[in-house]
């Protein structure tokens, strides 16, 4: 018996690393799921708009703005909690889904409360004159803070994938995609 212990630990050894391989793959997506990562190579490859495979900080302020063009409804320069709540899930309804009422009984709903307190706290966060709206100048100012912290080579582009080296090496739990 104390023969077979020195094989049987062998043997096992030999199972783990052979089935080691097949534990570093990821798993099959079930049907219907999208694949994370053909949409951001998707996302960045729009955010290229030069194609060169980097975005660079021309590329991503011109996307932020065009974000920031298609949230201002009223096109005063400024967004306000009522704008920023378009960017939330609901986009492309009728306007009395994205103000958050309900048709039959013209009172809020639930996950319209949800979305106001997400919007409120991007505006209490990117408000950083305090005027109870967001300018132009402070929705650039989180795409430069953003791609400060992604450009971890400094070379001012970011190439697919950059910001998540990023993030891996600060420890970052938060995503920080340039979107």
């Amino acid at each position: 018996m104390h023969r077979s212990r020195p094989l049987i630990a062998v043997l096992l050894a030999a199972a783990a690393l052979a089935a080691t391989p097949a534990l570093a793959q990821n798993p099959p997506r079930p049907a219907g799921t999208p694949d994370r990562d053909a949409q951001r190579r998707a996302a960045f490859d729009r955010l290229d708009a030069n194609k060169d495979g980097y975005v660079d900080r021309n590329e991503s302020h011109a996307a932020r703005a065009a974000v920031f063009d298609r949230l201002d409804a009223d096109k005063d320069g400024r967004l306000t909690v009522d704008e920023l709540m378009s960017t939330r899930r609901g986009r492309g309804q009728g306007a009395k889904s994205q103000a958050g009422v309900n048709a039959q009984t013209d009172t809020a709903t639930p996950v319209t409360d949800v979305r106001r307190a997400r919007a409120e706290r991007q505006l209490k966060r990117l408000d950083t004159d305090k005027d109870g709206t967001i300018s132009r100048a402070e929705w650039l100012a989180v795409d430069d803070r953003r791609f400060d912290r992604c450009d971890a080579d400094k070379d001012g582009k970011l190439a697919f994938g950059e910001c998540r080296v990023a993030q891996a090496t600060r420890g970052d739990r938060r995503s920080t995609t340039v979107r």
